[in-house]
């Protein structure tokens, strides 16, 4: 994990691959920034899920296998090999802290090293041993008690402050992740969290300035973003998504999860139709001694909208607590395989009382056809996170031994005290 430099990158020529590795599917794009400064898809790959299950790799050997494949079909189609790759992570761990932070400064003009210091006292205020930082995010600067500085530098004072936004998630999960990857022969270049990386595959600049909460209704979780002024401001996840939903489904009209699935995408419906009265669901049976029985559309739709019901109702009540409801906006944009669903805006415009929209992925070029729904959202935003430059205080693989932030705090005797202070000063 390097800390922030404020340097701007010149990456034009740069080759990058993704890896989203979600609990439906795994998918590869390579892709190559132009000189115009757009993004040209290389190669794109995908393979069914195995051994994932919520964002978290629970069988080893089976999630190395589907991500070997995703990333040689990628390969294939792009015509290189590739050595590295940036990770969504997506998991019930995933949390959002603030921290502010205001230090005394020279008087004279603010420069790096004074940005940097801010930034540093901030790492040390953090403290969350079973939590890696995922993303550091300076949302707001203050330079004498004034807020609202975009850059700092250049400008006099005597305080400098900082609104810091971090994004963390469990250590245990982040280092199977990373074993996962290193068993494909693949370096972690970085790892992006998922709700991040979705809302940088769909929104649009007004949304990002304006304020907008952006829902991602995955397989396995669900996950929820709030983007304000062109920063990423909150981030939250239940584990709930549309393999729920699958599973309720087979419970409740007692078939197989394959054809619950089946059953899910072709009659699924989270609102009521005057019809379905009169409509019967076929229903594969469950063993060799049963057989087809059929089941009407009412119990099939009511099973599939208490469980989307349910979960936004869940998200929202997180949403007002963490008093994000008013400072998100009046908008919602709804992304991944769930999303698609008949009536799952409607049934998020009645719970949030705001204007829906379903997102899907733009600003690529050479983007597949079949990769242009709203389940592809975080391996594109993946994409564009990796080759756009962003304000962040962390960059590449995150800690996960703390080393560094335990080096951090220790601030040893008066000699290394001293020399830290020569060095900073001089």
């Amino acid at each position: 994990m390097a800390f922030f430099n404020f340097r701007q990158r010149n990456d034009h020529s740069e080759i990058c691959a993704v890896l989203d590795i979600g609990s439906s599917k795994v998918v590869c794009l390579i892709g190559r920034k132009e000189p115009d400064g757009g993004i040209r898809i290389l190669g794109a790959g995908y393979h069914a899920s195995a051994g994932l299950r919520a964002g978290v790799v629970v069988d080893m050997e089976v999630a190395e296998n589907t991500i070997r494949h995703a990333v040689e079909k990628a390969e294939r189609a792009a015509g290189l090999a590739i050595s590295s790759v940036v990770v969504n992570v997506s998991t019930r761990s995933l949390r959002s802290r603030h921290i502010h932070l205001d230090a005394k400064i020279s008087g004279g003009e603010v420069v790096n090293k004074d940005l940097q210091r801010v930034i540093d006292r901030a790492f040390v205020e953090f403290h969350e041993p079973e939590h890696a930082i995922l993303h550091a995010l300076p949302l707001n600067w203050s330079v004498d008690d004034e807020n609202g500085v975009i850059d700092p530098r250049g400008m006099f004072g005597t305080r400098l402050g900082v609104d810091m936004h971090f994004v963390t998630a469990g250590v245990g999960v982040l280092r199977n992740l990373a074993h996962c990857i290193e068993r494909c022969h693949l370096r972690m270049a970085g790892i992006v969290a998922s709700p991040y990386a979705a809302g940088l595959g769909v929104l649009v600049e007004d949304e990002l300035d304006l304020g907008v909460t952006l829902i991602d209704m995955g397989a396995g979780i669900t996950t929820a973003s709030v983007f304000r002024d062109q920063a990423l401001v909150f981030v939250d996840s239940v584990g709930v998504g549309g393999q729920s939903v699958t599973s309720d489904i087979a419970r409740g009209l007692t078939t197989q999860f394959e054809a619950a699935e089946r059953i899910k995408t072709l009659y699924g419906s989270v609102l009521d139709s005057p019809d379905d009265d009169s409509q019967m669901v076929p229903c594969p049976p469950m063993g060799a001694q049963d057989t087809l029985h059929h089941e009407p559309l009412t119990l099939l739709t009511s099973i599939v909208s208490s469980r989307v019901e349910e979960t936004l109702e869940i998200l929202r009540d997180r949403l007002q607590a963490a008093g994000m409801d008013e400072f998100a906006g009046r908008r919602i944009v709804l992304t991944g395989g769930a999303a698609q669903m008949s009536g799952a805006s409607q049934m998020a415009e009645y719970i949030f009382k705001k204007r829906i929209r379903v997102g899907r992925p733009h600003g690529l070029l050479d983007l597949p056809d079949s990769m242009a729904g709203p389940d592809f959202a975080v391996s594109t935003g993946l994409l564009k996170h990796s080759f756009y430059h962003k304000n962040e205080a962390v960059s590449g693989p995150p800690d996960l031994s703390g080393q560094r932030l335990r080096d951090r705090r220790y601030t040893g005797g008066g000699v290394l005290k001293s020399l830290k202070w020569l060095k900073e000063n001089f």
